[in-house]
């Protein structure tokens, strides 16, 4: 039996039996899997101390032909303590791991991994950025699934203009010009640079970044969850 060893990241913990407990986890070479941890709830357990929620772990495991590993071995490498100081920090990390889990696959690419890294990351060490690191999350978690928000030209071609307002259109993943609207020019040129970004400090020097991302945020959400996965 060969023993695989890999970074992981935890993004589900199922209690199993007395003492033993079901993992999710997601790694950057061998996609997402799932991981039996015996005897890891025991308070002695050796496995207990490597497997913290929002960190990254060393671990091994051993690849057999069941879908479901046996974890041998875990060492905690970095813990992203800093997100559990607060609780609006801490729910939207449960979301990042969340809807990595719903949207990825066990053969998923690197991808997918690193972006949870780098935004569980920015999250720790940028406390009052907290939404720019989730817009950023959900715009690149869109555009791995394969989906894009048009910020070229207006859901109808049109070009943008400086003057007027719009609304976003999930059908067309655009935006489109109305009175009524509520997003103005600034919004998307700040969307454009988030999509763009390679990470979410990229956009911390840019002005009203948090402002711009709370507000975009919900669109962003909202379109990632009407993709198919």
């Amino acid at each position: 039996m060969k023993h695989v060893v890999t970074p992981a990241i935890i993004l589900k913990r199922i209690d199993y039996g007395e003492a033993d407990r079901i993992l999710t986890i997601i790694t950057p070479d061998h996609g997402k899997v799932s991981v039996l941890a015996k005897g890891v709830r025991k308070t002695k357990s050796k496995l207990a101390g490597g497997l913290e929620l929002f960190s990254v772990s060393d671990i091994t495991f051993i690849e057999n032909k069941s879908d479901l590993k046996t974890l041998i071995s875990a060492q905690l490498n970095v813990h992203f303590r800093s997100i559990v100081t607060d609780i609006h920090r801490t729910m939207i990390a449960y979301d990042f791991i969340k809807y990595i889990d719903i949207h990825s696959h066990e053969s998923c690419e690197k991808t997918f991994y690193e972006l949870l890294e780098v935004s569980l990351q920015s999250l720790n060490n940028h406390h009052d950025f907290v939404d720019v690191a989730a817009a950023w999350f959900f715009a690149r978690l869109l555009a791995h699934m394969g989906a894009s928000v048009n910020i070229e030209t207006q859901s109808n071609g049109q070009p943008f203009s400086e003057t007027i307002l719009y609304t976003f259109n999930f059908d067309d993943m655009g935006f489109i010009a109305s009175k009524a609207g509520t997003f103005n020019p600034h919004h998307i040129k700040y969307l454009r640079l988030l999509i763009r970004a390679d990470k979410p400090e990229h956009l911390l020097h840019v002005a009203n970044a948090s402002m711009l991302s709370g507000e975009l945020l919900p669109i962003l959400k909202r379109a990632v969850d009407l993709q198919k996965h």
